[in-house]
């Protein structure tokens, strides 16, 4: 039996903190080729929301004034998932991880919202074989949840039944490696 492919779903915060900490992507090519080579094999992807914020005002059509807006405008095409989100799962994320939903949920632009929301719903159409990856702080929870607006994404994560992981638990599982 073929095991099942997970789908990994980057944060923005993944790339930032690769870029300005971990991995420069002008020392350290080799983490950022990994992942497109992941993106084309299917493992790795990011939502169009991510793609968003990272790019900021920027967008297609004006030259990327950031290094990494640079390189994800010039890898989009192999990066970006395509695949329509359900409403019903978005607000579920809404509902069940921030306590409340937009009222404009089903009128939404879906590229002008906080991505967090987007990246965790794309995760929960299949729990099973798909995973959330962030840099965000993991969130201890005491008697009661923090409120919604300071909810982070491996809480929502938790409370949707949805894995979450970082970036260095992404490499151990994908087996990152620099040649020596």
């Amino acid at each position: 039996m073929r095991p099942t492919l997970l789908l990994y779903f980057l944060d923005t915060s993944v790339l930032i903190d690769a870029k300005n900490r971990y991995y420069p992507l002008e020392r350290i090519p080799q983490f950022w080729n990994w992942l497109v080579r992941q993106s084309l094999a299917g493992s790795i992807k990011l939502p169009p929301q991510v793609i968003s914020e990272i790019l900021g005002s920027e967008g297609a059509d004006e030259e990327p004034v950031d290094i990494l807006a640079e390189w994800v405008l010039f890898n989009r095409t192999t990066l970006e998932w395509n695949d329509e989100l359900s409403v019903d799962l978005l607000t579920r994320t809404y509902n069940q991880g921030y306590d409340s939903a937009p009222e404009h949920l089903t009128t939404v632009d879906p590229l002008t919202e906080p991505a967090d929301p987007f990246l965790i719903a794309y995760a929960l159409e299949n729990p099973d074989s798909r995973r959330v990856v962030t840099m965000e702080n993991v969130q201890s929870v005491g008697t009661t949840l923090p409120k919604p607006a300071n909810r982070k994404i491996p809480l929502v994560c938790r409370l949707l039944g949805v894995k979450c992981i970082n970036t260095f638990d992404l490499i151990r599982e994908l087996d990152f490696r620099i040649p020596m």
